[in-house]
């Protein structure tokens, strides 16, 4: 289970506890942080790494911070864009409304082995794995920061965090007073946003925030649309959010927040999927004598295969669809977060419910979250040390939806998964310059069993400059949904799950190296090596046969018949030129290879879905007082087809691309901010990933991204 955030709480425990560092707490403005130099941005203290407060600098961990500047300036409407920015996350736009978002490797539109929270909630989606990021689209300026760890971060947030835990942290009440519109208008996106918040008495303050936006549609790829059917993208958007907020100090170091929302709206998909028809010919008096008559004036293989899989040819009994599809969806949550900070130790109780439903062509999804946990830490002289225990229910009810041939059926159709979870965590000065972190996780669920997340991680401060870092870690996925479910799809295929299907594992290695020169100046690099073991396969048990019998469907098997190998380095730069122009830069490197893999078994997660290369670079300059110039641009190499010739059929690749993106700021007054963004300005549009349909439930529903722009106007009142 994923383990719940408590980063707020170590935030006030860092200030109270370390006075002498500069913390990221709410009392940081916006312009506190444009002021910052590049020595004490790194010396913001996180918790993501292990749950106790320390420095950027002293964690031994690729760690990285989007603060509330940084995203503001990057223009970005929502977390995936912003992500862009962080070395060594790979961001694939599938379509106007979907995204796939991870890092080291196996990305997907479901990347089941990247974590992402939000202010303390769990956003992964126990079904198919992975986010649902169009559920996800919190308003921007609402965002104090966003905290990202790439590599294992299981020992402390539990199984599904391998490859990274993203941490998203909205601003408290009290650092949001006042009033603020938002208003957006352009080619491709428009959206309205209102934030107010006010004092319900001398201690406690409140937010109420809601955003509406719109997505239009963008262009279909070469490959949309079968026969007769046209190539559109049908991929806009329309999305509804509205959230209260109380905090409350209650002095002496203890206080309460409460959190509510609510959220509804719809997106548009492409969705390819193989149907049986109801009224389908039969084989021996029609179908047969009628591919018998096509070979013999002399059709080719796939021409006989479009005959027997396209609906205009009359011949399928299991027709390729071509299907027009309206997502939609709605949700609620309802979070409590007690804590209180002594000098010395720290604790906190957190509990939320969180509802979703989510009806689409093949399923209608609805998913209960009830969470509860406790944790508590102290520190010493020469150690610090936290603990923590929670207890969390899954319950969901999947049921085939608007397909009139229930595509998708699910055995069982409802399922509760209780889940116990405990970690530990000790870091201990063994030098005045050599700290070593140590922590376990350990977890146990009704549906997958015991999983252990072990990790051992040290940093050595040569001096106040320069800083190394290693750590080796192990840790799981456990399954999902779709792997451990028997799956009746009334298709040419059909879909044994396994309940006794094994967890995906991971052991990792690490090396980090910072280098801060100059004030003005820091350098960050990892290196990493990854051994990947028993990762979920799908295997032909029973291939579908046309040319033998329209009347049998296949079948396809779950398994862990998968070992992969990835390593790779990231390298980032944070350049303060002059107090009025930052310059942020990285670059990514990966390679990854999978073993042999027995005939007709196909990988679930393909290793060519992430870049070998990745490139960005975001400039902030502030060329008048109140004129801001910024711009950013991300270069991803080539994405390569599969190369399967029975799973994924459609799996195509993508050409390397260069995105360029441009904000223009005015400060019109104190209170009035207008700006006008560019997006991908340097092509009319281009496509940025492609769906697996082993990922998706269908065969890919990836758009080409159009070129935007828009106008922004804020107004504070």
């Amino acid at each position: 289970m994923p383990r719940i955030c408590k980063y707020r709480t170590f935030i006030l425990a860092g200030a109270l506890l370390f006075s002498s560092y500069v913390s990221a707490s709410d009392d940081l403005t916006i312009d506190d942080l444009k002021a910052l130099p590049i020595d004490e941005l790194s010396s913001l203290e996180v918790g993501i790494a292990s749950k106790i407060p320390s420095r950027i600098n002293e964690t031994p961990a690729a760690v990285f911070v989007l603060t509330a500047e940084d995203i503001r300036r990057s223009g970005s409407r929502n977390v995936p864009e912003a992500l862009r920015m962080v070395p060594g996350i790979n961001v694939g736009a599938v379509s106007g409304n979907s995204w796939a978002v991870n890092s080291r490797g196996f990305n997907e539109t479901f990347a089941n082995k990247f974590l992402v929270l939000l202010d303390g909630r769990s956003l992964y989606n126990n079904t198919f794995g992975g986010v649902y990021w169009d559920m996800q689209d919190v308003r921007m300026d609402d965002v104090e920061r966003i905290e990202v760890i790439r590599g294992p971060g299981s020992a402390v947030w539990g199984a599904n965090a391998m490859n990274g835990v993203i941490n998203i942290i909205l601003r408290s009440s009290y650092a949001t007073q006042g009033g603020e519109v938002v208003t957006l208008v352009g080619n491709q996106h428009k959206e309205i946003g209102f934030r107010y918040g006010g004092e319900v008495n001398a201690r406690s303050s409140y937010r109420i925030s809601f955003k509406s936006l719109l997505n239009e549609e963008n262009s279909p790829t070469p490959y949309s649309g079968f026969n007769s059917q046209g190539a559109v993208a049908n991929d806009d958007a329309r999305h509804t959010r509205l959230s209260l907020r109380t905090d409350t100090d209650y002095g002496s170091g203890e206080s309460l927040l409460v959190d509510v929302g609510l959220f509804k709206g719809e997106s548009d998909q492409r969705l390819f999927a193989s149907e049986r028809v109801p009224m389908a010919p039969d084989f021996n008096t029609v179908v047969a004598p009628a591919i018998n008559k096509l070979i013999a004036n002399g059709a080719s293989q796939e021409q006989v295969f479009a005959a027997l899989a396209f609906p205009e040819f009359g011949l399928c009994t299991f027709c390729m669809m071509d299907i027009r599809d309206n997502q939609q969806y709605k949700g609620g949550h309802i979070l409590s977060r007690w804590k209180q900070v002594t000098d010395d130790h720290w604790q906190t109780m957190q509990a939320y419910l969180d509802y979703t439903q989510r009806e689409d062509y093949q399923l209608d999804q609805q998913a209960l979250v009830v969470d509860l946990d406790y944790e508590r830490g102290w520190q010493s002289r020469k150690s610090k040390f936290a603990w923590g225990v929670g207890v969390r229910s899954v319950s969901d009810d999947l049921k085939a939806n608007l397909s009139p041939t229930s595509v998708l059926s699910f055995g069982p159709a409802s399922q509760r998964n209780n889940i116990f979870n405990v970690f530990i965590q000790n870091e201990v000065n063994l030098l005045s310059d050599i700290k070593l972190l140590t922590g376990v996780g350990y977890e146990y669920s009704t549906i997958s069993g015991s999983q252990w997340q072990p990790t051992i991680r040290g940093i050595w401060s040569a001096n106040s400059e320069m800083q190394f870092w290693s750590s080796i870690s192990y840790s799981s996925r456990v399954p999902t949904r779709v792997e451990t479910s028997n799956i009746s799809a009334k298709n040419a295929y059909e879909f044994t799950g396994n309940p006794d299907h094994d967890s995906e594992k991971l052991t990792s290695l690490e090396l980090g190296f910072r280098y801060t020169p100059l004030s003005a100046l820091s350098f960050d690099v990892t290196a990493f090596r990854y051994w990947y073991s028993d990762l979920s396969t799908i295997k032909i048990e029973r291939p579908f046969n046309a040319f033998i019998s329209t009347s049998d469907v296949g079948v396809l098997s779950i398994g862990n018949e998968a070992d992969a190998d990835t390593y790779g380095a990231e390298l980032s730069v944070r350049w303060l030129v002059n107090p009025k122009w930052n310059i942020q830069a990285s670059y990514s490197w990966l390679d990854q290879t999978l073993n042999q893999l027995p005939l007709l078994t196909e990988s679930m997660l393909s290793t060519n879905k992430a870049p070998m290369h990745q490139f960005s670079m975001h400039s902030s300059w502030d060329i008048a007082s109140n004129v801001e110039l910024d711009l950013g641009v991300y270069y991803v190499s080539a994405l390569f087809p599969t190369g399967s010739d029975f799973l994924v059929f459609g799996d195509y690749g993508v050409d390397e691309y260069i995105r360029t993106d441009v904000r223009v700021g005015w400060q019109i007054s104190p209170e009035v901010e207008l700006s006008v963004i560019g997006q991908n300005l340097l092509n009319e549009k281009h496509q940025e990933f492609n769906s697996s349909p082993l990922n998706v439930g269908g065969y890919p529903e990836n758009t080409e991204i159009n070129r935007s722009i828009s106008a922004k106007l804020t107004v504070r009142f």
